[in-house]
């Protein structure tokens, strides 16, 4: 049985498949990140504290604070047993070979060509890796994508890298291999990019999406060509003022084309969707601000799953 986990402000709430009541799981405190593998589920607080639930088995804390840095993306490589990533800010790889007891900085990041260049808009314009994504056709390598740096491959989990940023706008959200190794997606703050390469050469593909700061990308398990995204009209520092304008879209073709998904959902996000997933079944989970929300025919149509959460950060499936 499949299982929905809700990371918040609050805590972690689990809603299981095929039930109706949301449930609150004694654990961390409140959740900023939320990674699945087959058997355990980590979680990471706000002040870095690592957490993990193995099988259902309850919580347990692994490492009071990991890093010092703040961090920006959490992944882990199920293929490798205690495998884990954060992307923190300035723009840095760790990495775990256990778990996240103990942390290794990759520092060769720093050798990157042009790493001295790379920015974020608001000051003082510091970049982070905003995105991990591991290689799915080698274990141990690894994709990172930097805000504002651009895509970077690592075929030894951080030792070396190398650049595919050909075409590709450098304020980068996510960055997603394909099952097939060859195709990679970037979502950035110019919309939507594909590579057919490896990542070596990017097309900006905009077809039916009116939105272009997208900042998700996830596709369906069992149908590798259906993407979601999440876009909002401008940048973040507009948010404030008149809410997000955002909305989400779905593409079959491996983003080709968009389609706004509207049947069940607002007519427009004022607080912007903060996480996407989809399950094995292609019921997929999507969450804004306090609201929770759910389809389960490829987004055709939503439910409002619940209004009342408590600020929604992340979310997984296992």
């Amino acid at each position: 049985m499949s299982e929905l986990l809700i990371g918040t402000d609050s805590g972690i709430f689990r809603l299981d498949n095929g039930k109706q009541d949301i449930q609150r799981e004694a654990g961390p405190p409140e959740v900023t990140f939320l990674v699945s593998t087959q058997t355990k589920v980590f979680a990471l607080t706000r002040e870095n504290a690592l957490w993990v639930r193995i099988d259902n088995n309850g919580w347990q804390l692994v490492n009071e604070r990991p890093v010092s840095e703040e961090v920006w993306a959490f992944a882990a490589d199920a293929r490798m047993d205690g495998r884990l990533y954060f992307g923190v800010s300035p723009a840095l790889l760790y990495r775990s070979d256990n778990g996240g007891k103990n942390w290794t900085a990759c520092e060769s990041m720093l050798r990157i060509p042009g790493y001295d260049t790379w920015t974020f808009p608001p000051p003082p314009h510091i970049p982070h890796v905003r995105s991990i994504a591991p290689d799915p056709q080698v274990v141990g390598a690894v994709y990172v994508g930097v805000e504002e740096g651009g895509v970077y491959h690592s075929p030894d989990g951080g030792e070396t890298w190398e650049s595919l940023n050909q075409g590709l706008y450098w304020d980068v959200h996510v960055v997603n291999p394909a099952t097939d190794g060859v195709r990679l997606y970037a979502v950035t703050g110019a919309g939507f990019h594909r590579s057919d390469d490896g990542g070596h050469h990017w097309r900006r593909l905009m077809a039916g999406l009116e939105r272009r700061y997208t900042t998700l990308c996830v596709a369906a398990p069992e149908q590798p060509e259906r993407l979601y995204t999440a876009a909002a009209a401008s940048p973040p520092p507009a948010w404030v003022r008149g809410g997000a304008n955002a909305a989400l879209y779905r593409s079959d073709d491996g983003g080709e084309h968009w389609v706004r998904l509207e049947h069940g959902l607002p007519p427009q996000f004022d607080v912007m969707v903060r996480s996407l997933t989809v399950d094995a079944n292609g019921v997929v989970y999507a969450a804004a601000g306090r609201e929770l929300f759910a389809s389960a025919d490829g987004g055709d149509n939503w439910q409002l799953l619940a209004g009342d959460l408590p600020n929604v950060r992340a979310l997984t499936v296992r």
